[in-house]
């Protein structure tokens, strides 16, 4: 079967059926048209599975998908890489991405069934431990991002900042006034209004998971695709949006990013990850793949081409390497 974009749901750590089955009929109908003089060697059709965390899927999305690979419409073009000596030619026909609150289940999975490796990876928004470093390894380093708790400019916890327990507490909805975060009142009261990062509505709704709370939003709180931000950028000052510095770097006209235990995020300590609350983005696999290494030497071919990047770079992600958007304020 060949797969884009429709959720599925793999583990019951999955809070919604997520992502990314494709159309067999459009995919199989351009690949027929692909002249044969394309490729001196057999083209191979094959798959690759991908696992994202809810905490970056909105900077990656259906990057990593058939759908994206080969979108519709367009010519089929094989990735051609050469190992061991030979010329290898693929056509991702079958490439899903699943997105889960954790990568850490996955993980323990692949490295549990290393003796048998498969064409998969992980998008991973932390560093390895040292643990699982003996058996997966960063085959590229994407992007960087980092967790912030924003409000209105004129918000007195922009000049106070707040502990790291109180944006613990207002993240997970335990704290819910601003002088229980140790923050003088603001002017429209002293009840937070929690806003989370997040897709969904109703009971389908899913956090991004932000200063250690976990993905079930908190009893009186709201999620909205960018955090709040623009609601706290309104001045509206009850609002406390947990939200991303890919995100939040935008608004830093008209919002803050608090200071949490004394350290305000900016684009210099989020890119060399020097910020508490900073954390890599990078694309990890097993490191001995046997039969399948040229498979994954394809598909990382295809993560660092310009079509990738420029999917990545469209969707805010803050790339390793490269100039980051030019915003007001930064």
């Amino acid at each position: 079967m060949i797969r884009r974009a429709v959720d599925i749901d793999l583990t019951p750590q999955l809070t919604q059926s997520m992502r990314r089955l494709a159309l067999l009929a459009t995919l199989v109908l351009v690949l027929v048209l692909v002249p044969a003089q394309a490729s001196a060697q057999r083209v191979q059709d094959t798959f690759f599975n991908s696992v994202i965390p809810t905490r970056v899927d909105h900077l990656i999305g259906f990057t990593p998908t058939t759908f994206a690979i080969h979108p519709a419409g367009k010519r089929v073009v094989p990735i051609v890489v050469r190992d061991g000596g030979r010329t290898h030619r693929y056509v991702f026909g079958n490439a899903a991405a699943a997105v889960g609150p954790s990568a850490d289940i996955y993980l323990r999975n692949m490295i549990n069934a290393r003796r048998f490796p498969s064409p998969q990876g992980i998008f991973l928004d932390r560093r390895l431990t040292a643990a699982e470093n003996r058996h997966v390894g960063v085959r590229l380093d994407l992007g960087r991002d980092a967790d912030v708790l924003a409000v209105a400019r004129e918000h007195p916890a922009c000049t106070s900042g707040v502990s790291r327990a109180a944006a613990k507490g207002i993240a997970a909805g335990k704290i819910r006034t601003w002088s229980a975060a140790g923050v003088a009142m603001p002017g429209g009261g002293n009840t937070i209004a929690l806003r989370r990062a997040g897709t969904g509505s109703g009971a389908d709704v899913v956090a991004e998971p932000r200063f250690g709370a976990d993905w079930k939003l908190p009893k009186g709180a709201r999620a909205a695709y960018d955090g709040g931000l623009g609601e706290a950028a309104s001045g509206n000052p009850a609002i406390a949006a947990v939200t991303s510095w890919s995100r939040a770097r935008a608004y830093q006209t008209t919002t803050c990013a608090v200071p949490i235990g004394g350290k305000r995020p900016s684009d210099a300590s989020v890119r060399n990850l020097s910020h508490p609350d900073a954390y890599p983005i990078s694309f990890v696999t097993l490191r001995r793949l046997g039969e399948v290494r040229p498979i994954v030497a394809a598909f990382l071919k295809y993560l660092t081409s310009p079509r990738a990047t420029a999917s990545f770079r469209q969707r805010g992600m803050l790339l390793v390497g490269k100039p980051w958007p030019a915003v007001r304020g930064s």
